[in-house]
């Protein structure tokens, strides 16, 4: 394997610009067709990152496209911007057809590692040399020439980059195994949408509605992959992580604090995140079945949105998707500013 030295690297790499939201829902066909889709090239390519060199473990990059991309990338790492946990998306040059390719980057670290080299260091239990064998870690990028996909899927992929740690063993002797596994990023990551509307159809309700309500899930049946595809579907749908959040920087504020209202706020009293209720699905080979049809009028319109659209697009899917959470958002946030407006004019009555 060729090593990459990062002192002699000097590719140019630039940041995409973070797009605005969008403030109402959107729903005009996007300008793709799946032809155009079909053309689109994707890759992806694993890295050693030790002693300050990068060296290819597996990709299905031509040579010289791939040495482009390790020299690109080795340049990031050097700047020492680049950080564990959860990944990167930069325009590059690395010389395939079109203007521009898009990467997506993630460093990732063997779970243990650093803790054993601090643990070693402060009881001089290893040597350096030791500790620089510990600290050994990896680089996974995923390559294509659509712009906003990698970021609109990032989420999915961050979680995609860190189920290949218990495939890399030190000696790296799972080669095969990862390039296996590195191969379905695309399908796995980002079509999930596209298969979870095209089965369901207007059934997808449901499962937006259980998701917005953080219903528990129960998902039954023997299609393993067609469950993790509606469970992957129902926590892209959720707002719980945004409750959740706010719950948690409320309870940390004094009363006379005065709150932000720039994510969903709904209660100042602290709570434990609890499921409201439960929805059953059973998978079989021919259908798909729920034993709660409970739904209201914003999810079906969504789910309709979902359906009326290109359901080969995932790209168009995950718009209509973040599109409607904002609205929710928006929409939970001027219930709470009327509910407090109204105390306030209550209160005025009786001064």
């Amino acid at each position: 394997m060729a090593d990459i030295d990062m002192e002699e690297i000097d590719s140019p790499i630039v940041d995409i610009p973070v797009k605005e939201s969008v403030s109402s829902i959107d729903d005009s066909p996007i300008t793709e067709t799946l032809e155009e889709i079909q053309k689109d090239y994707r890759f992806f390519a694993l890295y050693t990152y030790h002693a300050n060199s990068i060296s290819v473990i597996a990709t299905d990059l031509p040579a010289e496209n791939e040495t482009s991309l390790r020299s690109a990338i080795a340049k990031r790492l050097s700047k020492g911007t680049v950080y564990g946990g959860s990944g990167n998306v930069a325009s590059i040059e690395i010389g395939l057809s079109g203007d521009s390719s898009y990467c997506y980057y993630c460093l990732l670290r063997q779970a243990g590692e650093d803790k054993l080299t601090i643990e070693g260091a402060s009881n001089n239990l290893i040597t350096e040399g030791a500790a620089s064998v510990t600290s050994r870690e990896y680089v996974v990028c995923f390559v294509t020439n659509q712009d906003i996909i990698l970021d609109l899927y990032r989420p999915e992929l961050d979680i995609f980059s860190h189920g290949l740690l218990p495939l890399i063993d030190t000696d790296l002797t799972e080669i095969s195994k990862m390039h296996s596994y590195l191969v379905d990023w695309y399908t796995s990551s980002m079509e999930f949408l596209c298969r979870s509307v095209q089965k369901l159809q207007n059934n997808v309700a449901y499962v937006i509605h259980a998701a917005m309500m953080n219903f528990k899930i129960d998902i039954h049946g023997e299609n393993q992959s067609l469950k993790e595809d509606i469970e992957k579907f129902s926590n892209c749908c959720s707002l719980a992580g945004l409750l959740q959040h706010s719950d948690i920087s409320e309870t940390q504020l004094s009363p006379d604090t005065p709150i932000d209202t720039s994510l969903v706020e709904i209660s100042r009293k602290p709570h434990k995140e609890k499921s409201l209720g439960k929805l059953s699905i059973v998978v079989t080979p021919d259908k798909v079945t729920f034993d709660c049809t409970e739904c209201n009028i914003f999810c079906r319109d969504w789910a309709q949105a979902l359906c009326n659209g290109d359901d080969h697009n995932p790209v168009y899917l995950r718009q209509i998707i973040e599109n409607y959470k904002l609205k929710a958002i928006q929409d939970m946030n001027t219930l709470q500013r009327l509910i407090r407006q109204a105390e306030n004019d209550h209160y005025a009555l009786y001064r």
